[in-house]
Protein backbone atom coordinates (compact mmCIF):
# COMPACT_ATOMS: atom_id res chain seq x y z
CA UNK A 1 0.00 0.00 0.00
CA UNK A 2 1.29 3.10 -1.14
CA UNK A 3 -0.45 6.91 -0.54
CA UNK A 4 1.12 10.12 -1.22
CA UNK A 5 4.29 8.17 -1.13
CA UNK A 6 3.38 7.16 2.74
CA UNK A 7 3.48 3.03 2.68
CA UNK A 8 1.33 1.04 5.10
CA UNK A 9 3.75 0.97 7.99
CA UNK A 10 4.13 4.97 8.14
CA UNK A 11 0.37 5.48 7.65
CA UNK A 12 -0.17 3.25 10.63
CA UNK A 13 2.81 5.10 13.14
CA UNK A 14 1.10 8.53 11.84
CA UNK A 15 -2.66 7.36 12.96
CA UNK A 16 -0.97 5.88 16.15
CA UNK A 17 0.60 9.40 16.78
CA UNK A 18 -2.84 11.03 15.87
CA UNK A 19 -4.69 9.12 18.40
CA UNK A 20 -2.54 9.87 21.41
CA UNK A 21 -2.23 13.22 20.41
CA UNK A 22 -5.55 14.47 19.61
CA UNK A 23 -7.22 11.28 21.58
CA UNK A 24 -9.97 8.84 20.29
CA UNK A 25 -13.09 10.68 20.41
CA UNK A 26 -11.67 13.56 18.36
CA UNK A 27 -9.40 11.63 15.92
CA UNK A 28 -12.67 10.63 13.87
CA UNK A 29 -13.41 14.08 13.51
CA UNK A 30 -10.66 15.30 12.87
CA UNK A 31 -10.12 13.13 9.89
CA UNK A 32 -13.44 13.74 8.36
CA UNK A 33 -12.66 17.72 8.75
CA UNK A 34 -9.16 16.60 6.99
CA UNK A 35 -11.05 14.08 4.28
CA UNK A 36 -13.63 17.71 3.82
CA UNK A 37 -10.61 19.98 3.45
CA UNK A 38 -8.88 17.46 0.83
CA UNK A 39 -12.05 17.18 -1.20
CA UNK A 40 -12.61 20.80 -1.06
CA UNK A 41 -8.90 21.33 -2.00
CA UNK A 42 -8.96 18.67 -5.06
CA UNK A 43 -12.39 20.89 -6.73
CA UNK A 44 -10.47 23.76 -6.33
CA UNK A 45 -6.94 22.18 -8.05
CA UNK A 46 -9.56 20.48 -10.51
CA UNK A 47 -11.46 23.99 -11.57
CA UNK A 48 -8.01 25.79 -12.06
CA UNK A 49 -6.62 22.41 -14.40
CA UNK A 50 -10.21 22.88 -16.49
CA UNK A 51 -9.53 26.81 -16.48
CA UNK A 52 -5.59 26.22 -17.70
CA UNK A 53 -6.71 23.75 -20.39
CA UNK A 54 -9.54 26.02 -21.38
CA UNK A 55 -7.04 28.78 -22.19
CA UNK A 56 -4.84 27.10 -23.54
CA UNK A 57 -6.90 24.90 -26.25
CA UNK A 58 -7.05 28.47 -28.48
CA UNK A 59 -5.22 27.48 -31.23
CA UNK A 60 -3.36 29.34 -34.15
CA UNK A 61 -6.84 29.51 -36.53
CA UNK A 62 -8.93 30.60 -33.90
CA UNK A 63 -6.50 33.37 -33.05
CA UNK A 64 -6.38 34.23 -37.03
CA UNK A 65 -9.84 34.06 -37.02
CA UNK A 66 -10.10 36.49 -33.96
CA UNK A 67 -7.39 38.70 -36.17
CA UNK A 68 -9.57 38.72 -39.32
CA UNK A 69 -12.21 39.81 -37.23
CA UNK A 70 -10.98 42.75 -35.53
CA UNK A 71 -9.88 43.94 -39.10
CA UNK A 72 -13.25 43.51 -40.09
CA UNK A 73 -14.30 45.79 -37.53
CA UNK A 74 -11.95 47.96 -37.79
CA UNK A 75 -12.74 48.33 -41.12
CA UNK A 76 -16.31 48.55 -40.62
CA UNK A 77 -15.98 51.54 -38.15
CA UNK A 78 -13.41 53.49 -40.58
CA UNK A 79 -16.18 53.21 -42.90
CA UNK A 80 -19.07 54.25 -40.35
CA UNK A 81 -16.75 57.23 -39.52
CA UNK A 82 -16.17 58.60 -42.57
CA UNK A 83 -20.48 58.15 -43.80
CA UNK A 84 -20.78 60.53 -40.39
CA UNK A 85 -17.99 62.74 -41.59
CA UNK A 86 -19.88 63.32 -44.71
CA UNK A 87 -23.09 63.83 -43.48
CA UNK A 88 -22.28 66.01 -41.12
CA UNK A 89 -20.57 68.29 -43.76
CA UNK A 90 -23.87 67.81 -46.11
CA UNK A 91 -25.83 69.33 -43.26
CA UNK A 92 -23.70 72.08 -42.36
CA UNK A 93 -24.53 73.24 -46.02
Amino acid sequence: MNLFGIGGFELIIIFLVGLFIVGPDKLLTLIRKTKLIYTEFKKKRDELISVVEESMDIEDDDVKELKNIKESLDSISKDASTKLKQIKKDLDR
